[in-house]
Parts: structure tokens; sequence; C-alpha cells
């Protein structure tokens, strides 16, 4: 009898259990739907948090090389300037031996000083 009573009850009211049917079907598709682009977004969100750090790790060693390559250049700067400031002391010193001699040389030959001159400059002597 209860069979009869629900059928009874679908023929005489199965254009609203068609609409209910539809809406819960629509609901159960909607709930799927908003599950899987979840999904897909916490994927892609897991995957841009990877491409950060794999960002941040290779700025971090672009940064370290960076410092190593203005370290080197720094060294590079104070061994020039180490070197420059060695050479020009070594010739002062020269230079100052070399006028002591000059001045030597000019008081006592004067001849052999001229001579000297005349070969390092390749000068001509005109009289």
């Amino acid at each position: 009898m209860t069979w009869a009573k629900a059928l009874q009850f679908g023929l005489k009211n199965w254009r609203e259990i068609v609409v209910i049917v539809c809406l819960s079907l629509t609901v159960i598709k909607t709930q799927m739907d908003y599950r899987a682009l979840n999904k897909a977004y916490e994927i892609s969100r897991q995957e841009m948090e990877l491409q950060i750090s794999s960002l941040r790790d290779i700025h971090a060693e672009e940064i370290r090389r960076r410092e190593e390559a203005l370290q080197s250049y720094r060294s590079a700067i104070e061994q020039i300037q180490r070197n420059y400031l060695t050479s020009v002391t070594e010739l002062e010193q020269q230079r100052d031996k070399n006028r002591t001699e000059y001045v030597r040389q000019f008081s006592q030959d004067r001849e052999a000083l001229s001579n000297e001159i005349i070969d390092a400059y390749s000068f001509e002597l005109v009289e």
C-alpha cells in the first residue's frame, strides 16, 4: 500500500520531483567543481611557493657571487695600489741616486757626463 501511495504521489507531483532532482544534481555538480578548483588552486599555490623559494635561492647565490667578485676586485685594486706606491718609491730612490751621480760627474768629469747624455738620447754634438 505504501508503494501505491508513493507511486500515486510521484505521478501527481512529478514536475516538482524533477525540479528537486535537477537542483540536487546541480548542487552536487557545483560542489564537485568547487573541490576540483580548490585542488587546482592548492597545487598552483604550492608550485608558486616552490618557484619563489627557488628564485630566492638563485638570488642569494647571485648576491654571494657578486660579493665575491667585489671582494676580489677590491683586493686586486689594493694590490695594484701597493705595487704603484712601491714603484713610485723605487723610482724616486733611483732618481735621487742618479741625480747625486750626475752631480758628482758634473763636478768631476763634465766630458764623460756629456758623452753619456749624448749616447743615452742619441744626440749629435753641434759646436
